[in-house]
């Protein structure tokens, strides 16, 4: 390719990244413009998932919810659909046209999440957000999918810090739309607006990217021309030790952070006594600055400590997992306000630094013709686990344990435990991670 020379794969702890050093690390402009047209779309994916957590006391009102429904609402009918839809989706994003794929989806999804501003009914609101899970299921597999060609491996967990500073975007619009747009004109309001910057960035994405050459970031090998089988991605992706605990650690400490997320505004306006203005400020800096913070130091911490020891970048993962458990404690049981919404900032900043290193990671532990599926069963799981299970359990748990501290110990309990759990696994993942990045590599 332009002359370069096949650099032979080496079984070292320096790692195969260190032995790519290549033209293919000269990431052009190119790639970073479409890095940044993806992250204002994973933007658009982040605000229609949250938004109703924004606007969850006016719905409860309005319908006269429990919390188990609200936690149905706001996690477990969103992680169901993602699931059933997130592996066809997959499996589509490892054979069509990926920008196209993408263009579609988030047009898709925005539009459902407007639908749900003329729900009647509870039942209808639910319907709704399915069709948003369902759709969403294809945005972020399509767009770190696309990303894995456009930057080397030594780059791509920064690659895919940027990619998740989309939460930072996507939560200063939900800020908005809750401290003005609902308090101003009514939760319906507030999901029609969240409804309308996809169709543009969709436009933006099918007129001005391009979709990337499959493997062309990879170390120099030969493809195999024929698509891999679903028996045969499969087999290879269970042999992959460190994937097997990465696909259980990440879910996990997704629990922690949808557990924040569906529910700090409530536990703000509950515990704390705020108004929801103030609440969805709060919510909106929490997962908007310091989640923002969280993800680019957390990329670029695991690829500086990952140079010599790419298994180091899941270590760090680890390491952050552990810290962020006392952090959860004082966020939930301190009295002090101000005190209490600093632990939340903390909070968020270290959960979501251990997203950049495991998506990054992951894409270094798949073949490039397995990447989308291998992204897919990732979104699955931690959507149906995470992002669906979590508030319905802290609504479960809230409704079981009862009185006027109930919200805050079942926060405790589903937060701190899913971390700790999540800190194990990804301290396994990073024992076995060189290895089976090797193993990737070959042939």
């Amino acid at each position: 390719m332009n002359g370069e020379q096949s650099v032979p794969l080496k079984l070292e702890r320096t790692t195969l990244e260190s032995a790519a050093a290549t033209p293919r690390d000269q990431v052009m402009r190119a790639s970073w413009y479409a890095l940044f047209i993806m992250t204002l779309i994973h933007s658009t994916h982040y605000l229609d998932r949250i938004v109703v957590s924004i606007v969850i006391e006016p719905i409860r009102h309005e319908f006269g919810l429990s919390d188990s429904q609200l936690g149905l609402l706001t996690g477990l009918v969103y992680g169901l659909t993602f699931a059933v839809a997130g592996l066809p989706l997959g499996y589509l994003v490892d054979r069509v046209n990926r920008r196209n794929l993408l263009a579609i989806v988030v047009l898709c999804w925005s539009c459902f999440t407007a639908f749900a501003a003329f729900a009647q009914s509870f039942s209808q609101l639910l319907l709704a957000r399915m069709a948003v899970g369902a759709a969403e299921a294809g945005g972020s597999p399509t767009s770190m999918s696309m990303i894995s060609d456009l930057f080397p491996p030594r780059k791509r967990s920064t690659a895919m810090g940027v990619l998740f500073l989309s939460t930072s975007v996507g939560a200063a619009g939900s800020a908005i739309i809750g401290s003005y747009v609902a308090v101003h004109y009514g939760w319906r309001a507030a999901f029609l607006i969240a409804g309308l910057p996809g169709a543009i960035f969709a436009s933006i994405l099918l007129l001005t990217v391009k979709e990337p050459r499959r493997g062309a970031m990879d170390p120099a090998r030969v493809e195999p021309k024929a698509m891999p089988s679903l028996k045969e991605t499969a087999r290879f992706l269970v042999g992959q030790k460190s994937l097997r605990h990465l696909f259980i650690a990440m879910p996990l400490a997704i629990m922690a952070i949808s557990a924040n997320s569906a529910w700090l505004v409530a536990f703000l306006m509950r515990v704390h006594h705020l108004d929801l203005a103030h609440a969805s400020i709060v919510a909106g800096v929490t997962f908007g600055g310091f989640s923002a913070a969280g993800s680019i130091l957390g990329g670029l911490l695991s690829d500086r400590v990952g140079k010599v020891i790419a298994g180091r970048r899941i270590g760090l993962a680890a390491a952050t997992s552990l810290l962020a458990v006392p952090v959860a404690v004082a966020a939930t049981l301190v009295e002090n306000t101000p005190l209490a919404i600093a632990s939340w900032f903390i909070l968020a900043m270290l959960a979501f630094s251990t997203i950049p290193p495991t998506f990054g990671s992951m894409v270094s532990l798949a073949k490039p013709r397995m990447r989308g599926i291998t992204l897919a069963g990732m979104q699955v799981v931690t959507n149906l686990i995470g992002y669906g299970l979590a508030p319905f359990m802290v609504g479960m748990l809230s409704d079981v344990v009862g009185g006027e501290n109930s919200l805050r110990m079942a926060l405790l309990i589903v937060m701190c435990g899913s971390l700790l759990w999540a800190a194990l696994h990804f301290y396994c993942a990073s024992r076995h991670f060189e290895k089976d990045m090797a193993r990737a590599a070959q042939l």
